[in-house]
């Protein structure tokens, strides 16, 4: 959990957002209902991973009011396409499959293919330098919104592929910098490079190199998503899920007839790494939430409850992706199937990747309509009658 820092509030609200890749588009559902139902809200502490990043960097780096940053937000997933996140064209896609393969055949030559991913984000780093409105690859918005007072802290998660560590990229006010065996801290200004390095899903999409190291996506090594939130002096935390909470008669039924298709196991895969374990680290806070509570005030030390809310899709994403599959462009819809997208009702990667436009469109639609049926939590979240209810707890 977190410290309780000196001269903080310890009912400063924070938005935690989790990754899941396209999913992301329903976290900007969720703050576009948000928006219109708290328009003036002010959020001082904001962390993401993975997609998540884009979402959290451009809520800190907006100028304008709430309302106006989550509209823009919308606009952004909404007129969002494959082609602006990655080449989709044949040779593109030829020549990394090539490279791919002759790095396979090279056998360990002194000068094998250079391989940076299966896919060109070329693209998304050009759309988000434009929609963040950067300068010169910076995130000039947050430093403004620190200055005015409007934020305190924004913190990017990213992986250390030379190192292992989980890093995670903070920019705010009066922060200091921690340390664990396999995560860290580093105050730093933010740039597009940090956004690209903490939503670069892992072969799929190509690191980046920040000084003189290599990041990819943050969600691999970052144990505690909540962790961030909390080492900054949060009290309230909303965090908002794109994994669907099935009940046990859904989660047992199969998917997949027969032996699993590579783009299953790939599924799999990433729903551990980047989506459950959000599940995982609320339910350890709720539990230190339960054992605090049945100790008198002066057993607890310098601990004390978070109070959490976690928004999540009402309905499974993955399978909701099978349903817009057939419009993705020719080559990258011919590559997917080659994986076995078309052998299982349920394509969690297919899902993550899949940055169409009809398919973003409705994850925003299923955002809001989530978010709205959740409004009396979230209000008593989002503006408590009795703010000293809302503590923190130890670090993590």
């Amino acid at each position: 959990m977190a410290a309780i820092t000196p001269g903080r509030s310890p009912a400063e609200l924070a938005f935690v957002m989790g990754g899941g890749g396209a999913r992301a588009a329903y976290q900007a559902g969720v703050l576009r209902y948000l928006s219109r139902r708290f328009p003036h809200l002010r959020i001082p502490i904001i962390t993401g991973v993975s997609a998540g990043a884009i979402n959290a960097a451009h809520l800190a780096a907006h100028h304008g009011t709430f309302e106006q940053a989550a509209d823009e937000l919308y606009h952004l997933w909404s007129n969002l396409n494959v082609e602006q996140v990655f080449r989709t064209d044949v040779p593109s896609l030829g020549r990394h499959l090539m490279r791919w393969g002759r790095q396979l055949l090279s056998g360990g030559t002194k000068s094998p293919p250079q391989v940076r991913g299966l896919l060109d984000t070329g693209p998304l780093r050009v759309y988000l330098t434009d929609t963040m409105h950067a300068i010169n690859g910076e995130l000039t918005g947050i430093n403004y919104n620190l200055r005015m007072g409007r934020l305190k802290a924004i913190a990017l998660s990213t992986t250390n592929y030379s190192t292992g560590q989980s890093v995670l990229w903070v920019q705010g006010e009066g922060i200091r910098e921690w340390e664990r065996p396999t995560r860290r801290s580093r105050l730093t200004t933010l740039t597009v490079d940090h956004v690209m390095a903490s939503a670069a899903l892992p072969i799929v999409f190509p690191a980046v190199q920040i000084g003189q190291h290599w990041f990819g996506d943050g969600g691999i090594r970052l144990t505690a998503p909540l962790s961030p939130a909390l080492h900054l002096g949060a009290g309230r935390i909303l965090a908002i899920s794109t994994r669907h909470s099935p009940t046990a008669r859904q989660a047992s039924r199969p998917t997949i007839t027969g032996y699993p298709p590579p783009v299953q196991v790939a599924g799999v895969l990433m729903n551990s790494v980047f989506l459950d374990l959000l599940d995982d680290d609320g339910h350890r806070l709720e539990t230190i939430n339960k054992l605090l509570a049945g100790l008198p005030p002066e057993a607890r030390g310098n601990m004390r409850p978070v109070r959490l809310l976690t928004v999540r899709p009402s309905i499974d994403l993955s399978r909701l992706a099978n349903r817009y599959e057939p419009q993705l462009p020719k080559a990258f819809r011919f590559l997917t199937r080659g994986l076995g997208t078309r052998h299982t009702e349920a394509p969690d990667f297919l899902s993550l990747i899949m940055f169409q436009h009809d398919y973003m469109t409705e994850l925003i639609r299923v955002g809001e309509e989530d978010a709205e049926a959740r409004e009396y939590e979230l209000a008593a979240l989002l503006e408590p009658a009795d703010s000293s209810e809302i503590t923190v707890g130890r670090p993590s």
